[in-house]
């Protein structure tokens, strides 16, 4: 898929989960017709939809996805987008090929008392051996 001239390229895992959330707001949006816009199923859908295809293809160096040494120096490479107050979009872009590799979403919620930082750098190392 190309967007703002960036190829844009999503891992399985992150597929799935869009794929899930997707029937979740249609399941909304049958159940209630008329109210559907206030579900945050369908909400997060179209926060997730504008950022993936719109917000970061426009600029995916923005300063703002920067995470600096959080994950450590190894992968300041990968940038962060806040979705709302809960998500994190999590993607690499190669300025050169001009493409953008989306990897996953995570929710602080489902984590429980994982340590934040300690859970984004195994989830990055589990990231990276998968290629």
């Amino acid at each position: 898929m190309q967007r703002h001239g960036w190829t844009l390229l999503f891992h399985n895992g992150l597929v799935e989960q869009l794929r899930k959330l997707k029937i979740a707001a249609e399941r909304a949006e049958a159940a209630d017709p008329g109210g559907f816009e206030g579900n945050a199923n369908v909400k997060l859908y179209r926060a997730l939809s504008r950022m993936l295809l719109e917000t970061i293809p426009g600029d995916p160096a923005r300063e703002e996805y920067r995470q600096g040494d959080t994950l450590g120096a190894a992968y300041r490479h990968w940038r962060r987008a806040k979705v709302g107050r809960r998500f994190r979009l999590f993607f690499r872009y190669d300025s050169k090929a001009k493409a953008i590799v989306f990897t996953w979403l995570n929710d602080w919620a489902v984590l429980g008392e994982a340590s934040r930082s300690g859970w984004e750098a195994d989830a990055a190392t589990k990231q990276d051996s998968k290629g």
